[in-house]
């Protein structure tokens, strides 16, 4: 099992205790995307860009950086995490709040689901994380690191500028290669807090 950025419940979310063999983290910086004393078991942790290669999973983590500001400090690392696993592609774009280089974006390759934040500073707004929907151009798409509206849903600016349909918001999604459709399906899953 792999579990990706493990929260802290200073965050307002509780994951509870999975049990993991491979632990990504995207800032390892930051509680909210590195709590690995959450998790049970034996597990490779993996929190630095390359290629690996762990019980039959293939991973990549693609380092990003916020823009260079004048006279002001390097800003910190993130890192993306692509899982290629059951023939599908899997891209958590941990705590991303600016835009991809281009190059960046390629070395992503074609994405079948993205997890993607979305809610404004830190990480990306509505806005930004809808075109980067389209570019990435994936089948489904997972938001997360939102304030969810009264009925579980992200913002509609963003709901709207992706132009899905979201689908019910539940607990748990099972995503298999022969489910991807045409049209990209907007996955909500519940935050247990």
């Amino acid at each position: 099992m792999i579990v990706m950025d493990p929260v802290d419940r200073e965050s307002g979310y509780d994951m509870g205790r999975p049990t993991a063999d491979i632990v990504t983290v995207s800032s390892a910086a930051n509680v909210s995307h590195a709590n690995t004393r959450g998790i049970r078991g034996e597990f490779t942790i993996l929190d630095a860009p390359g290629e690996y290669e762990i019980r039959g999973v293939q991973l990549m983590g693609v380092a990003t950086r916020p823009p260079r500001v004048e006279g002001e400090p390097l800003g910190e690392r993130n890192t993306i995490f692509v899982v290629e696993a059951e023939d599908l592609r899997v891209a958590h774009l941990g705590g991303l709040g600016w835009r991809m280089s281009p190059d960046q974006a390629e070395q992503l390759g074609e994405i079948d689901v993205l997890i993607i934040p979305i809610g404004g500073t830190p990480v990306l707004d509505a806005a930004e994380a809808a075109r980067l929907v389209r570019e990435i151009d994936p089948k489904v798409v997972i938001p997360m690191h939102y304030t969810p509206d009264e009925n579980d849903l992200p913002p509609q600016d963003f709901i709207k500028a992706v132009g899905a349909t979201p689908e019910a918001p539940t607990n748990r999604a099972s995503i298999q290669r022969r489910g991807l459709g045409e049209n990209t399906r907007l996955v909500v899953l519940q935050p247990r807090g």
